[in-house]
């Protein structure tokens, strides 16, 4: 009887082992408005070591950050931008400017100044579709048009699809319970972790619990609010989610 619990116990343990997981590092990321004035604004997200999700709106910190982090930018192999605000793509030229060859997935409805920019460096710029994989693992919802003072504005998330799902969002202008709406139509592994801006700020109060309990529906297991979702909606996404809200800080890593 021993030798049979023990042999069950190193299976699982062979099991656990086999599960390879994909590191998410937080480059940089800035949620306060101390923040925002001082030292810049926006976040940015290497997903296992050779894809950049946004660049930031300061390129020196973004520089600073990866020399930190030891990030060679020569590693680098895609680059994804969520949508087209200065502070999740100033730092986009400087990682062109030291690493043309990476792939740039940018949104169909970008502008077409962004997009005369992006030609004028060599690298392979990708106007995205939805469901398109952009390496092992990993997939953007495709363009989802959401509305930003007072007019339209284009935006992608990223998808880590594995035993469970990873949901990586720039800012969610198109509303974070429509994103991951979509993705759950889209694949069929249960949300493990929503991690990024979710564009909460100034939100009322109702609207913000309204957002929570869908969550909640979808059997969102873990959260990883930051940037735009502000203090308030952080502190109510804490009292429901506890001890499954990750709180997320420039250097850390999260493994998934």
């Amino acid at each position: 009887m021993f030798r049979k619990k023990l042999l069950r116990y190193f299976r699982a343990w062979i099991k656990d082992e086999d599960v390879e997981k994909m590191d998410i590092k937080i480059i940089a990321e800035a949620s306060t408005g101390f923040q925002r004035r001082f030292t810049g604004w926006g976040v940015s997200f290497l997903i296992d070591n050779d894809l950049l999700f946004d660049t930031f709106s300061n390129y020196r910190i973004l520089k600073r950050n990866m020399k930190k982090q030891n990030v060679d930018i020569a590693d680098l192999k895609y680059v994804v931008i969520s949508h087209e605000h200065w502070d999740h793509t100033n730092g986009l030229w400087y990682i062109l400017e030291n690493n043309s060859r990476v792939k740039v997935f940018i949104c169909p409805g970008f502008s077409d100044e962004f997009k005369e920019k992006l030609s004028e460096y060599k690298a392979d710029i990708i106007e995205v579709k939805a469901g398109m994989k952009i390496k092992d693992k990993v997939y953007t919802t495709g363009e989802i048009t959401g509305e930003y003072d007072n007019g339209r504005l284009n935006e992608q998330s990223l998808i880590i699809v594995q035993d469970k799902i990873s949901i990586i969002t720039g800012c969610s202008h198109p509303g974070i319970t429509g994103i991951v709406r979509k993705v759950k139509d889209s694949f069929s592994p249960p949300v493990g972790l929503v991690l990024g801006g979710f564009h909460l700020t100034g939100k009322p109060a109702s609207d913000i619990q309204a957002i929570i309990e869908q969550l909640k529906n979808m059997q969102v297991e873990k959260i990883a609010p930051c940037h735009c979702t502000g203090r308030v909606a952080v502190q109510a996404l804490r009292g429901e989610y506890k001890e499954n809200l990750i709180d997320i800080k420039t250097g850390m890593t999260v493994a998934v």
